[in-house]
């Protein structure tokens, strides 16, 4: 085990990371007009807010105090975030997403959340993933455990031990990528066919984290970002559940990638429904 690691899993390391992130999310509920501080990023309908920047400035100099050996990979790219194929296997990096939904937030639909994950190289052993509108706080560490925060009450959580046909299904549109649109709704309309119903809210994040908790029994998207997933998929897997590229592969949380996400009972039946397979 590497020191990295040794400290994901120390408990008052945890509760100060968890502490930085519900005091960023709380922060979130102040914001204001909030559509005329936002900036267009590069790719399709991409933005940004000034609570996004802010509230990763601030959230990062937190981190760095509480992990200082520590890099980042974050999304508005401040510290030392950016290229994530410079991270090796045994470094640790904070994965820091400030606001996952950032559109939700922009039109005031109370689903998007601060998310924090830490890393070492690959392989990511601790994640917390806040909602400030609701105070839903899911956090994981390797070998410890999922957890739902509510209210001041802390509970364990599981997937479901729904099968496909019982399902209730989110996926992701990459609103970024609308190249990938066509595919997107294609795959979406089989899993339709075949689970009880579909969602599409706005945040990988919360969706990962919903398969965790039992609220959603699959979830996939053809592209997303390390910080899109990274925290949630400890939580995931503390969860009982199972995270994959599309293609069956272990996603890298240093690049982009496909997800599915899935409960154990459902993953046979959705892998090859998405495939284009007959279930039977």
């Amino acid at each position: 085990m590497t020191t990295g690691e040794i400290k994901a899993k120390d408990k008052n390391i945890q509760a100060q990371i968890i502490d930085a992130v519900t005091e960023a999310g709380r922060g979130l509920l102040s914001a204001h007009d909030i559509e005329s501080h936002m900036k267009v990023k590069p790719g399709d309908a991409n933005f940004a807010t000034v609570w996004d920047v802010e509230t990763q400035r601030v959230l990062c100099g937190k981190l760095h105090e509480i992990l200082p050996e520590a890099r980042f990979i974050a999304e508005e790219d401040t510290g030392d975030g950016g290229e994530s194929s410079v991270i090796g296997d045994d470094e640790v990096v904070f994965i820091v997403d400030p606001i996952d939904g950032t559109t939700n937030f922009i039109h005031g639909l109370s689903h998007s959340a601060v998310c924090v994950a830490v890393a070492v190289g690959s392989r990511t052993v601790f994640g917390c993933v806040y909602n400030p509108f609701l105070d839903e706080l899911f956090y994981a560490a390797s070998g410890q455990g999922a957890h739902l925060r509510k209210n001041g009450r802390t509970s364990p959580i599981s997937v479901s031990e729904r099968g496909l046909s019982d399902a209730l299904s989110a996926f992701g549109t990459t609103p970024y990528e609308r190249k990938y649109a066509d595919e997107t709704f294609s795959l979406a309309k089989k899993l339709f066919l075949s689970c009880r119903e579909v969602r599409r809210e706005g945040s990988a994040a919360l969706d990962i984290c919903y398969v965790a908790a039992g609220r959603y029994d699959v979830y996939f998207e053809l592209s997303i970002s390390p910080w899109d997933f990274a925290a949630a998929s400890v939580i995931l897997a503390e969860a009982g559940g199972i995270l994959s590229r599309l293609d069956g592969g272990e996603p890298d949380v240093r690049e982009k990638t496909s997800v599915l996400a899935t409960n154990r009972a459902a993953r046979d039946d959705a892998v090859r429904v998405l495939r284009g397979e007959n279930v039977v």
